[in-house]
């Protein structure tokens, strides 16, 4: 039988405008969470500062010793090379190699896993979340961008280039204009948000000019869900056509794959709740081949704003245990 591992462990979720950080117990139980701005633009040794700071605190206030905590997961946003804790390049950070693990490892003592943070955001919900139970699944995260993160046999999938599961970049309209092909393209918030605000400008009527206070440039996530509320025509009609590409996306993932169960999540999954998912559900049926394989689960996050933070701790577990 496998010895029990009875250490603590810290999870950083960084991003390009927040870092997100927790400590989970040994029981994978999330005790202390905690977050502040990223601050990209002071540079890298300012924002590893802020790590620092913010791994200090939680520590604090958590109570724990030192030598109860295990070591630390992070994930990071742009391409990740895993094996050595480098970020090869993450634009929202404005780094390019930068050695995340050895740094945050002589500046906090802690053993470093760094992914990246999509894949950790899935990881957690494979482990903890939504996922639990399949040995096969794709987290697909909708926000300001689309990411999306594989499990596959039991274990984060990154392919021979360490780029797998990028989904909000692969092609759905290969004849569509530049700017308009892709996932990301097609079913972001940015995208939502900049089609509604063309569609308003050209005087489609809306309550999301209400919503705004005029201000369409902050056609936010809170503000979409308010005009769901409100049944909204136009706002409708953008987001099911959104839901339409996301859901074509995972048939084809689906499809590729044959995958049991996709976890869908992201700031707009969050903002609009069960009937987004269940409108991405009814497309994903439509397209997957073969038919029984609408069978796939497609559910939303269960872990939500805490996916990252949850699976980051998890993985060092994983990755430091043994």
């Amino acid at each position: 039988m496998a010895k029990k591992n009875n250490k603590a462990y810290i999870g950083i979720d960084l991003g390009g405008t927040n870092i997100q950080a927790g400590i989970i117990d040994a029981e994978g139980q999330l005790i202390v969470r905690d977050d502040m701005k990223t601050k990209a633009e002071g540079g890298a040794d300012a924002v590893i500062g802020r790590v620092r700071k913010l791994v200090e605190k939680l520590v604090l206030e958590s109570e724990l010793k030192r030598s109860a905590i295990g070591g630390l997961g992070i994930g990071a946003p742009g391409a990740i090379d895993h094996k050595t804790g480098v970020v090869v390049n993450a634009p929202n950070l404005r780094w390019t190699r930068f050695p995340l693990a050895q740094t945050l490892e002589r500046e906090l003592k802690f053993p470093i896993v760094v992914d990246n943070d999509v894949n950790v955001g899935a990881w957690g919900e494979y482990k903890a979340g939504a996922g639990r139970g399949h040995d096969d699944m794709m987290g697909i995260f909708i926000g300001t961008g689309i990411g999306g993160g594989l499990v596959l046999n039991g274990e984060l999938y990154h392919g021979h280039y360490m780029s797998a599961g990028e989904i909000g970049h692969t092609v759905i309209d290969a004849g569509g204009a530049l700017g308009r092909r892709t996932l990301e393209n097609l079913a972001s918030r940015t995208n939502i948000a900049n089609l509604l605000r063309q569609l308003i400008q050209s005087n489609h009527p809306s309550v999301i000019s209400e919503l705004s206070e005029g201000d369409l440039s902050h056609i936010r996530s809170k503000v979409l869900a308010g005009a769901i509320r409100r049944k909204d025509p136009l706002t409708m009609r953008v987001i099911e056509q959104a839901a339409e590409y996301v859901g074509v996306a995972i048939a084809n993932a689906v499809t590729l794959l044959s995958l049991s169960c996709v976890v869908v999540g992201g700031g707009v999954t969050e903002a609009l709740g069960r009937s987004w998912v269940q409108l991405v559900r009814r497309s994903f049926e439509q397209n997957v081949f073969p038919a029984q394989l609408s069978r796939c689960r497609v559910v939303a996050s269960r872990l939500g704003d805490d996916a990252g933070v949850i699976g980051a701790a998890l993985l060092a577990g994983v990755k430091l245990s043994g």
